[in-house]
């Protein structure tokens, strides 16, 4: 929605579709995988990148949103050594993911 809606109304949308994000306690627990050789668990490295990177383009254009970083920042810290593994389950995709989250970081 912040690509296709101006930024204002961008912001009234994500306070009702979304209200919790406001609060400065918010926090979203990160995916666990338990099991990296699994490939349904490992699916969950992908969520974790998929809501940093998105907590992350939230907080870009709105200062009022920065308390959301450090939660991405517990997303990727989780899920990035998974892409480094050997194993070909979160190993062949993981890692455009995890750019896109690393991009919108700015770090």
């Amino acid at each position: 929605m912040k690509r296709l809606l101006p930024l204002e109304d961008f912001k009234v949308w994500l306070d009702d579709f979304l209200p919790q994000l406001k609060q400065h306690d918010f926090n979203i627990e990160v995916g666990l995988v338990s099991d990296r050789t699994d490939g349904h668990l490992v699916h969950l490295d992908g969520v974790n990148f998929s809501r940093a990177w998105n907590l992350y383009k939230i907080a870009e254009d709105l200062p009022e949103y920065n308390h959301l970083k450090p939660v991405a920042n517990q997303h990727i810290n989780y899920s990035l050594p998974s892409i480094f593994g050997d194993d070909y389950m979160g190993g062949h995709w993981l890692g455009s993911f995890a750019i896109y989250a690393l991009n919108a970081s700015k770090l």
